[in-house]
């Protein structure tokens, strides 16, 4: 097992990198940091790396990235992925502000880079729109969420924070409560999870 800190950034593969930057900038409030062969690099307005942008046929979320304590032997991490017999990759500067990672997949598919040492690629700056300052989870609708929450946990050192029921894990790495959430596919619970969603966003407007 390797132990993650921080989730870093996130990739998302989609079939127009102008309009996704627009947004991302003008309402998000990131900057764009870089952009260059089919990839655009977008960081916070402190300069952290958050979301990285590429040319692709439909839209997905691509990678993960997660950060390990820094000064973490990059070779100590590969050895800990090995060890749960997961074939993966070491590479030198695949990122901007990252000069050395480890590659490999979760069981549907979706890269995971996990790292140490990083700087940022950005100025710390003004921007338009909200101005996050830093990327706080995402989730995935999956067949089977104790399947991913069993993997997350042996691979990455990531933690149970809850559950409801047994068809939606929120599970973190760091402080926060959640860094990634699995939702169980099915056309019941989906509908719940919009009820709570509208919920929420009444909850906040009122």
């Amino acid at each position: 097992m390797i132990q993650t800190t921080r989730f870093s950034h996130a990739v998302f593969e989609t079939p127009d990198i102008d309009r996704q930057i627009d947004y991302f900038t003008e309402v998000v409030g990131l900057q764009l940091s870089e952009k260059q062969n089919g990839r655009a690099f977008l960081a916070t307005k402190l300069g952290d790396l958050v979301v990285q942008l590429e040319k692709g046929s439909v839209p997905r979320c691509a990678k993960l990235a997660f950060q390990a304590a820094p000064g973490t032997d990059i070779a100590e991490i590969k050895r800990g992925v090995e060890a749960e017999n997961i074939a993966c990759e070491l590479r030198n500067d695949a990122t901007p502000g990252v000069p050395k990672l480890v590659t490999f997949k979760d069981p549907k598919d979706t890269v995971i880079e996990v790292f140490a040492d990083q700087t940022p690629i950005g100025k710390n700056q003004q921007v338009r729109g909200i101005g996050p300052i830093k990327l706080g989870h995402l989730a995935f609708v999956v067949d089977d969420p104790k399947k991913y929450v069993e993997f997350y946990t042996r691979v990455l050192g990531f933690r149970v924070s809850d559950w409801i029921q047994d068809w939606f894990a929120f599970m973190r790495c760091g402080p926060d409560h959640h860094t990634i959430n699995f939702v169980r596919r099915s056309e019941e619970h989906t509908s719940e999870l919009q009820s709570r969603r509208h919920l929420v966003c009444r909850l906040l407007l009122e």
